[in-house]
């Protein structure tokens, strides 16, 4: 069955719009400030090896810019299995997260995570899906030993090309789901299965090979409150 160009850009962008209403309309029982979030990630392999390393920096902000949510570094060892989309990662995260409103105090975690990332192509290369599996293992500041689990997926569609490259305009959805590997959390504090979801929606422009920048629209979603994120990110390969 061919499904042509315009019909299936026209299909994504009904699909973003629809989201971004019902992100609106979330809004409006939710947590009305606007968060920001400002990410850079880069990934380079070492030479015709299939290792490399990978890993981002980010500045996250509970509102546009000037109230201190998080900062965070992280690094992975990356591995592409040889004749397949498959790529494992081992790494290590560092966070210092701050706390709503005027209070200074902030929170230091260790993380150490491993990844597995692969990619589809469906409709001759026109949608572009990235999936992730992580596992995280989080040393917390006061806390027990934590674990999560989370799955990531991403749907890229271009805008002015048949596929993405130099110069091309895109749209994208994507959503992450949470969920807590332990409950008790010491002290008797506990935190529920469930973490929390993030559902994106935005645009893209891939600059050059290995260089592109995005800006989306997150809504994040807990079990106690629903928060929308700007989301802006440059993406580096080199």
């Amino acid at each position: 069955m061919q499904i042509s160009t315009r019909r299936l850009r026209l299909s994504f962008l009904v699909v973003l719009s629809s989201f971004l209403l019902q992100q609106e309309l979330k809004a409006q029982r939710g947590n009305h400030e606007l968060g920001g979030w400002y990410m850079y990630f880069f990934d380079t392999d070492f030479g015709a090896s299939n290792f490399g390393i990978t890993g981002d920096v980010q500045h996250r902000s509970f509102n546009i810019a000037g109230d201190f949510q998080q900062f965070i570094l992280r690094a992975g060892l990356s591995y592409k299995i040889t004749n397949s989309t498959l790529r494992a990662v081992v790494g290590y995260s560092y966070f210092n997260t701050g706390t709503f409103g005027p209070s200074n105090a902030q929170l230091r975690e260790d993380r150490f995570y491993q990844d597995l990332i692969w990619t589809n192509r469906f409709f001759e290369g026109r949608i572009a899906l990235l999936h992730r599996i992580r596992i995280e293992e989080r040393l917390i500041e006061d806390q027990d030993f934590r674990s999560r689990y989370r799955y990531f997926l991403n749907a890229k569609v271009p805008l002015n090309t048949k596929t993405i490259g130099p110069k091309t305009f895109f749209t994208y959805v994507a959503g992450e789901f949470f969920v807590n590997g332990q409950q008790d959390i010491g002290d008797g504090q506990t935190v529920s299965l469930y973490d929390r979801t993030w559902l994106f929606g935005g645009l893209g422009y891939q600059i050059k090979k290995g260089l592109r920048a995005e800006a989306a629209y997150m809504r994040e979603i807990t079990n106690t409150q629903t928060k929308g994120q700007l989301i802006l990110s440059l993406f580096h390969t080199f």
